[in-house]
């Protein structure tokens, strides 16, 4: 089965870095025994000391704490609102080219006006809200005035944080920003030569300060020094990030010699190790400074899930199910008539509201939710599992079903109902093991937590059942 994936990853990174990809340095499967006893040596280590926990099905690892940003990321009740796609730094890293002065963007939605942001904050009780970038400051006007909005038009209280570089970071500006509402502000220090003058300005004026920065492998030694430093200061959090190859960074960070990892998208091993040591380092030496090592893993997985969950309900039949990863799940038994017609009439005599499964016009197959799984007698049929997901659009695209939500009186939003998996069929023991899946892990799943494993007789649809557990795989 990994054997089976690294084909998958390869094949489709192959195509994203068509004419380059031979020439980009992978983790040869020779290398990888040697980079996993690295990670976990160093995970090990981390776990010597108090303090480490693992969450969100083991893909994100953190020491002491979590900022409330982050816990509300995990939840999946986020919305991060690029509010301008320019800055004034130039990172290596950096997975674009950010010269893009259009307005601001969440989830492919823009939004021109901040009134019309804040009622879809509170149209999808959306309870924490960042602004990003680009460099927000470039554009501080527009921050305040989205800050403003999101705290005195929605009805519920709303988490505000923004992620800047610093550079243009002045002690008025905090104060308004304070003065506004934000409730934390995150430093990319590493953009601005690793400097602390406008984070110190920040401490006391803004309510929580945290450094978010990549994991650079060449500045650790740098990196380790600032880890005190901050605690010293009055930083609240670090947040490491694992970077990431995009088209656009490839050249640079090729350059640096990184080896790339295979996967959904392109990762740098060193960066990944770089974390941890970082981590290490800090727990044999008792700084109590919370570290969240912020993977792809996770950042692939628990955000998307979250948008999807977001917006499942408002498209969804009553017979379908939305699963813990924010797919529509729908189930649908295929037979001889006389068993599906059993199913719908022991579904009738127990009173189950009709709303809930859905019999097809010649009576030969029947949808349900799933809550009705213990009703249905499968020995005589077939069980198609099929998954579909929610898309908020601007416009539409008529390749989808849709509906029309009005936001206000000013903006329009659509949902398009996208099949992402059209249905495989289970017989026998595979149904079996689909039900006990469902019955047994369902609530813990909802929260990313437990042992998430599908049974390997539904390979080809764990991605949209559960989320996948641990680090990425090194192969």
């Amino acid at each position: 089965m990994v054997a089976e994936k690294y084909r998958e990853f390869a094949d489709r990174n192959r195509q994203e870095y068509v004419g380059v990809y031979d020439s980009m340095k992978w983790l040869h499967p020779d290398d990888a025994a040697n980079a996993n006893r690295e990670r976990e040596s160093l995970i090990a280590s981390i776990f010597r000391f108090p303090g480490a926990t693992w969450t969100c099905a083991g893909t994100k690892l953190f020491t002491h704490a979590l900022s409330p940003g982050c816990l509300l990321c995990a939840q999946g009740a986020w919305s991060c609102l690029f509010i301008n796609g320019i800055c004034n730094a130039r990172c290596f890293y950096c997975p674009s080219s950010q010269d893009d002065s259009g307005p601001p963007v969440t989830n492919t939605l823009v939004f021109e006006k901040a009134a019309d942001y804040a009622d879809y904050v509170n149209r999808f009780n959306i309870q924490g809200v960042s602004f990003s970038g680009g460099e927000p400051f470039l554009t501080f006007d527009r921050v305040l005035a989205f800050l403003e909005a999101v705290k005195t038009h929605v009805d519920h209280p709303v988490y505000t944080w923004l992620y800047t570089n610093g550079i243009l970071a002045k002690r008025e500006r905090l104060a308004a920003l304070r003065d506004g509402g934000l409730d934390e502000i995150r430093f990319d220090l590493s953009a601005n030569q690793y400097r602390l003058d406008a984070l110190e300005k920040a401490v006391g004026v803004i309510p929580r300060v945290t450094v978010e920065i990549p994991a650079i492998p060449e500045d650790v030694p740098t990196t380790r020094q600032l880890i005190a430093e901050l605690a010293s200061a009055g930083v609240d959090h670090l947040n490491l990030h694992q970077i990431r190859c995009t088209p656009y960074n490839r050249g640079k960070l090729a350059a640096r010699g990184y080896t790339f990892l295979h996967g959904p998208k392109v990762t740098v091993l060193e960066t990944e190790l770089a974390a941890l040591e970082l981590m290490r380092y800090s727990q044999e030496h008792s700084i109590e400074l919370p570290i969240n090592y912020c993977t792809h893993a996770y950042q692939h997985q628990f955000q998307s899930a979250g948008v999807r969950r977001r917006c499942a309900d408002l498209i969804k039949a009553e017979y379908e199910d939305v699963t813990p990863t924010g797919y529509i799940r729908r189930l649908t038994i295929s037979g001889p008539e006389e068993a599906i017609a059993h199913v719908a009439e022991t579904f009738a005599v127990r009173g189950i509201a009709a709303s809930h499964y859905s019999l097809s016009a010649k009576g030969g197959s029947l949808s349900f939710a799933a809550e009705l799984w213990p009703f249905v007698d499968f020995s005589s049929i077939r069980l198609k599992v099929g998954h579909s997901q929610a898309v908020l659009r601007n416009g539409v695209s008529y390749r989808h079903p849709f509906k029309k939500m009005d936001l206000n009186g000013s903006k329009t939003l659509f949902v398009e109902k996208q099949t992402v998996q059209p249905g495989i069929w289970l017989e026998g023991e595979q149904i079996e093991a689909l039900g006990r899946f469902i019955e047994s892990r369902g609530t813990e799943l909802l929260n990313g937590q437990g042992d998430l494993a599908v049974p390997e007789s539904l390979n080809g649809i764990e991605s949209f059942e559960a989320f996948k557990p641990g680090l990425a795989s090194y192969c």
